[in-house]
């Protein structure tokens, strides 16, 4: 059985733009108009740019090898089992968090209206039994409506994905229509335009969450397998989801700031805050007597997450697909439904999220940093692309990158920079759990009968000096935790720099085309 190739243009389109617009649109201005004040706009525009840059490289991948879980399976045909495990590993463990995630996040809105969903252990707000069980039901739902197929869910999510985008273009028309002050952008008495200055509109990419609002459109890889026309819809989907992003985001970000009061931010812009789950939007929404669209966005926020927890369902399940046709899941995973759906991967990820909703203190806390590993996953785009280019130079590219090495490197450069700017204290723990995978890894090459796996370690080393070399930058930079000792601003020369050694060494190391590798 394979996947049924039913994914319309549209339907590939809205899972990319379905799953980087969750609930996060609702607090995503305000943070990082904290962090960055007014030029928190800027921030918006360059993560998007950055995420663009890397999305290219991707998109020349996923038109010539439009496999289900590409960003697992391209790195394994350019550089080994070792760094696509690597990759399949970040994935999954960050992929199979934000359903269960998300459905935390609806739960805890509900529990404004609906009590005795959620309580408070040690100052951190976790589920109760009943709120477990409505979570269990929320995802078994998700899991369901998974199961009906490729071509159902690319109809069902369209329709869920345009409720999402009607309520925060109607609330940015709302804003910028009842009482705009083109003031607050520059009010001195605030700090200006931009108070903080360029680290300050730098910090917003992770602390403010513009990060982590872009990463969502590698949906649109995990589905490839699925997708009609892919040398077509993959490259357009992929990039038309991050650029549409970028537009929504930006236009968000100027609707609040000019939305605000001055009294809001008389003390600076890191004061601005909102008490409460009610979020900045419905605050600004309430003082304009608009009570009736607040009622909307609260609609909103328990209907974004379910359709990003809905996509994520189905990519997740295709990441445990990929990592079974590389060997690292057991073939049982590989077997599909009637219906071209892997069900038994739906299950598998489902079980496991269910033991996230466990009431743990700080357990929010792990999960968020989890998530945050699927920034050093997009690493192996612009890796991969290259090493393909040289072992598979007569594969057909409907969408081919202009000026590949020039492009590679530069979004190679943008997803260091990435990882370097969400701080030392999320980037080593990210790097433990790489080491974590690299554990596994050796267990699995362990136990092979003929053990040609580690034999690749000729084309998968430059990990290590990579790992290494990303926590040594990071714990000597200015972000997270780091000590100073490489200045702000000296820190992008000493990441171009550390860019260029790895890449030409990652390039160099990739492998030699092989019958085997021939994808399609």
């Amino acid at each position: 059985m394979t996947f049924e190739r039913s994914i319309g243009i549209f339907g590939l389109l809205f899972a990319g733009i379905g799953s980087v617009i969750g609930s996060g649109w609702l607090f995503g201005p305000l943070y990082a108009a904290q962090v960055a004040g007014p030029a928190a706009i800027i921030s918006w525009i360059i993560g998007g740019l950055l995420m663009t840059m890397i999305a290219l490289t991707f998109a020349e991948l996923g038109s010539a090898f439009p496999v289900a879980g590409g960003m697992v399976q391209y790195a394994q045909y350019s550089h080994g089992p070792l760094v696509s495990f690597m990759t399949g590993w970040m994935v999954w463990i960050s992929s199979v968090a934000v359903a269960p995630v998300e459905t935390m996040g609806l739960i805890h809105y509900m529990a404004n209206y609906v009590p005795g969903l959620v309580t408070k252990v040690q100052n951190v707000t976790v589920m109760t039994k009943t709120g477990i069980f409505l979570g269990a039901i929320i995802m078994f739902l998700m899991c369901y409506l998974n199961y009906q197929g490729a071509k159902f869910f690319s109809k069902s999510n369209s329709v869920i994905t345009a409720i999402k985008l009607i309520v925060p273009i109607m609330t940015v028309l709302v804003l910028v229509c009842m009482d705009f002050h083109a003031t607050n952008f520059f009010a001195t008495a605030s700090g200006g335009f931009s108070p903080y200055g360029w680290h300050g509109i730098l910090a917003a990419l992770p602390i403010g969450g513009v990060i982590y609002s872009f990463i969502g459109a590698n949906t649109v890889l995990q589905l490839a397998g699925e997708t009609k026309n892919p040398q077509r819809n993959i490259p357009l989907a992929l990039i038309g989801s991050v650029i549409f992003c970028i537009i929504l985001y930006v236009a968000l970000q100027i609707a609040f700031i000019g939305a605000l009061d001055m009294t809001a931010i008389s003390h600076g812009w890191k004061a601005l805050h909102y008490e409460g789950d009610s979020g900045p939007f419905a605050g600004i929404l309430s003082a304009f007597g608009l009570a009736w669209f607040v009622i909307v966005l609260y609609a909103d926020a328990l209907i974004s997450p379910f359709g990003t927890g809905y996509v994520y369902t189905a990519s997740t399940a295709r990441v445990n697909y990929a990592l079974t046709r590389i060997g690292f899941f057991p073939k049982y995973f590989e077997k599909l439904t009637q219906k071209g759906v892997p069900s038994r991967g739906i299950i598998l990820n489902y079980l496991i999220g269910l033991m996230l909703f466990l009431p743990f203190p700080g357990w929010q806390d792990m999960v968020s940093f989890i998530i945050s590993c699927f920034i050093v996953s997009y690493i192996t785009g612009p890796i991969a692309l290259m090493g393909l280019r040289k072992s598979h130079p007569h594969q057909a590219r409907p969408f081919k990158l202009p000026f590949p090495i020039v492009s590679s490197f530069i979004a190679f450069y943008a997803c260091n920079l990435l990882v370097y700017w969400t701080g030392w204290h999320t980037v080593y723990r990210m790097m433990i759990a790489m080491m974590i995978g690299f554990a596994f890894f050796i267990v699995h090459c362990c136990r092979q009968k003929n053990n040609t796996w580690i034999k690749q370690w000729s084309t998968s080393w430059w990990i290590a000096p990579y790992i290494i070399g990303m926590c040594v930058i990071s714990y000597f930079g200015t972000f997270g935790q780091g000590i100073g000792k490489i200045t702000f601003g000296a820190d992008f020369y000493v990441i171009a720099i550390f860019t260029a050694l790895i890449f030409f060494l990652a390039v160099k190391l990739g492998r030699a085309h092989t019958e085997r590798d021939v994808l399609l």
